[in-house]
């Protein structure tokens, strides 16, 4: 084989191999890296930018790469494994082989194996690692290429585009763009890969999780509920109100005309105390903020539009009756996404969910049945399709008002009540169950709640107690 043939068998390798790496560059080359070396000035990265910023310009860009590949194989291929068929056949009709062994069929065959060894790892596997552990780089490095390419063979490639998207029209498949974008779970995906891979601290993936969920999740899931509102009644008197601010002290209370349904606005503490020092007596409607009124179903980034419109920091949620249903804050909504920041009592008390050195969780009856089973070891998807918090859960499960040591079990959990108030589950400990062998068929197939005999039979005697 003569000087030439080599050196020919080599360039459509090395053509093969640039335009390989060129393709996968492009399309692993970010977008924020490349904007960054353009903004300092680098001419070769204003093209790049703007060639991943126009997907029409990409879909040529990549066209480009993939004739440049197509025409290099077919050239290898043809070329090549003539020339490099020849020469073996030569070779082995000079050596002491017998005849049928030095056929050109055999040389041919032993021609495309080594061609097509050359090919796949040197034109294909190599620039393909190169290009996506330096994607940037290499399209920096590249680009001319392609740019060259696509001035010579611009026809071409235009037709080749035209031709399939013709085609894709033809099969009613949409060429949409939007797949090239990330949905929120595609999201949350790649925050988990780069926490692994030690890229992104653990607080930061979890605050950037939580951003994703935010809008999904509802007024009705974070609120604080009706029970706990504590407000001020339009026209009462200081001194009452100051009660109501040394009993649960907020910056803001809810006024009401008669009672929580009546809601009119909202009251700061600073109007309260200079009420005071002004010697008034009473909560006047010039005392009052307004404040927007939303639906439960309301997701949390409604909600927060609507305080910004109103400019206040808090929204009631109405029921679907149109009564007041709960209250949502902006450190409510703010604590979904980074944690507890209630500086006055945070210091003072445990966490919503506190983990016990057996393994069980201690919760406040407000948390989702949600935040619960992300809290597992392992975490695992746990909610109701009729309510949302750990409090709701036992009622709907006890079918009455919980008192302190009942339990019910729910999707392989026990729920133990440890204090009530009012009507509600103010503190639960959840345990996980050990699967029972005998009960799977019965239980664990019909996945539904409920309570064991022995939590049937300690309800019973607390209820004989009670007649008695």
């Amino acid at each position: 084989m003569s000087l030439f043939s080599i050196v020919a068998i080599t360039v459509l390798i090395v053509l093969n191999a640039l335009y390989v790496a060129a393709e996968f560059a492009i399309v692993a080359a970010r977008r924020s890296i490349m904007d960054e070396k353009a903004r300092a000035g680098n001419r070769v990265a204003v093209q790049v930018a703007r060639v991943l910023d126009d997907d029409q310009l990409k879909d040529r860009y990549i066209a480009a790469a993939q004739l440049g590949i197509t025409l290099a194989s077919l050239g290898l291929g043809m070329y090549g494994e003539k020339v490099l068929a020849h020469s073996i056949e030569t070779w082995l009709g000079s050596s002491d082989v017998p005849a049928w062994l030095a056929s050109h069929a055999i040389a041919g065959l032993c021609a495309v194996l080594i061609l097509t060894y050359f090919h796949i790892v040197l034109g294909e596997m190599v620039p393909k690692a190169i290009a996506l552990a330096t994607p940037e780089r290499a399209a920096l490095w590249l680009s001319p290429v392609i740019r060259t390419t696509q001035f010579v063979a611009y026809p071409l490639i235009a037709g080749l585009n035209g031709l399939g998207n013709l085609l894709l029209r033809g099969l009613r498949l949409s060429d949409d763009n939007s797949k090239h974008y990330y949905t929120p779970e595609e999201l949350q995906y790649v925050v988990r890969e780069s926490e692994e891979q030690g890229l992104l601290g653990h607080e930061a993936a979890e605050v950037v999780d939580e951003l994703l969920e935010f809008g999904t999740l509802t007024a009705r899931e974070v609120m604080v509920p009706r029970v706990k509102i504590r407000g001020v009644e339009l026209g009462s008197v200081l001194s009452a109100a100051r009660e109501t601010l040394r009993a649960a002290p907020h910056t803001r209370y809810p006024v009401f005309a008669g009672d929580l349904d009546h809601i009119v606005g909202t009251v700061h503490i600073k109007d309260v105390l200079r009420r005071t020092r002004q010697s008034r007596s009473t909560i006047t409607q010039a005392d009052i903020h307004p404040v927007p009124f939303i639906p439960e179903t309301s997701t949390l980034d409604k909600v927060l539009a609507a305080m910004r419109q109103w400019r206040t920091q808090m929204a009631i949620v109405m029921d679907e009756h149109g009564g007041t249903a709960g209250l949502l804050t902006i450190e409510d909504l703010f604590e979904e996404i980074i944690g507890d920041i209630d500086e006055t009592t945070a210091a003072a008390r445990l966490p919503d969910i506190f983990r016990e050195e057996d393994g069980s969780l201690r919760v406040v009856g407000t948390v989702r049945v949600d935040e619960v089973g992300e809290s597992l070891e392992p975490e695992r998807e746990l909610e109701h399709e009729e309510v949302d918090t750990v409090s709701g859960l036992v009622l709907a499960l006890l079918d009455r008002p919980p008192e302190v040591g009942d339990a019910v079990s729910f999707e392989g959990l026990r729920f133990e009540v440890c204090a009530v108030e009012g009507h509600g589950v103010a503190e639960c400990r959840v345990i996980p169950l050990e699967p029972d062998p005998t009960s799977e068929g019965e239980d664990a197939g019909e996945g539904e709640p409920h309570a064991s005999g022995a939590e049937q039979g300690a309800n019973a005697e607390r209820g004989d107690e009670r007649d008695a």
